[in-house]
């Protein structure tokens, strides 16, 4: 364990034959900056105005998405989260504002961590630690939750890319279901569907914010190349969103963002996210360039 001292930048490279995988991290929430593999700009450097606002590639935990009012029952006690949205919804977990500490530095890999337990609305002692390796043209994240309370703990996990798409792309993936929600955008069924295709003219991506599951990835093909996001342990949703906002200076971005939940599962099916207590739990994903 070792500071992040001021100005320090946290890249991982791998050369692979003539070209190049970059990454780069800033230890606030886990963010991914900026994101190169095999020499195709995947995930360029921010450009709006305000990357908090966007969750420009954050991690989010101990829930992703949504919570219903920030109101949670755990074993009997109830918990509610002091800052809510405009919805009245407590959003994308509780480390957004917070700086993990860093584990370890490696040239092609990055551990992060973060202890929880601290917050009267979250009591848990969780320990997260967050692992970024580059493999040959895929950057793969690894996330493993311990519980160290003496009880059982709730924890789910989303991670926040956006990508560029570019101004012809076309997306694809295998879901069986989309999760239909409210005005508040908090779940209320999911209906069957056959798949999911996309390209930069369809209809869907004016209003493009829903949650998919029944497939672990996403395929995305546009002028650079193509790439593909997979789920690969406990990773069993997508959310994927389109923002209004200007975030690339090079063309279109889409938010494809693997979670072990869906939103507002701590209100819904809290059982389906405890972990017991002095047990481990491990979640993972890879972006991928083809």
């Amino acid at each position: 364990m070792r500071k992040n001292y001021p100005g320090e930048q946290l890249s991982i490279s791998r050369l692979g034959g003539k070209t190049s995988s970059i990454a780069e991290f800033d230890v606030l929430g886990g963010q991914i900056r900026h994101l190169m593999l095999g020499g195709v700009e995947v995930v360029p450097e921010f450009a709006g105005e305000n990357p908090r606002a966007q969750v420009f590639g954050f991690t989010m935990a101990p829930w992703p998405n949504r919570l219903q009012d920030g109101k949670y029952q755990m074993s009997g006690t109830d918990y509610r989260i002091p800052k809510l949205d405009s919805q009245n919804n407590a959003n994308h977990g509780l480390l957004l504002d917070e700086k993990m500490e860093i584990v370890s530095h490696a040239s092609d890999s990055l551990k992060l961590s973060y202890s929880f337990g601290q917050a009267a609305h979250y009591p848990f002692a969780i320990d997260l630690e967050l692992e970024f390796s580059l493999e040959e043209n895929a950057l793969v994240t690894r996330a493993t939750a311990t519980n160290n309370s003496t009880q059982s703990a709730p924890f789910a996990i989303g991670f926040h890319p956006y990508f560029l798409m570019g101004n012809e792309f076309t997306l694809s993936a295998g879901f069986t279901h989309q999760i239909a929600t409210d005005d508040r955008m908090l779940p209320v069924s999911a209906k069957e569907i056959s798949g999911l295709a996309l390209n930069q003219d369809s209809r869907e991506l004016a209003t493009l914010d829903n949650c998919y599951y029944g497939s672990n990835e996403v395929l995305v093909t546009n002028s650079s190349g193509s790439f593909e996001i997979r789920g690969l342990e406990n990773i069993n949703y997508f959310m994927l969103y389109r923002p209004s906002a200007l975030l690339f200076a090079k063309g279109s971005a889409l938010a494809i963002e693997p979670m072990s939940h869906p939103a507002n599962v701590f209100a819904t099916d809290i059982a389906s996210t405890e972990i017991l207590a002095g047990e481990s739990k491990s979640y993972s994903y890879e972006i991928r360039s083809r």
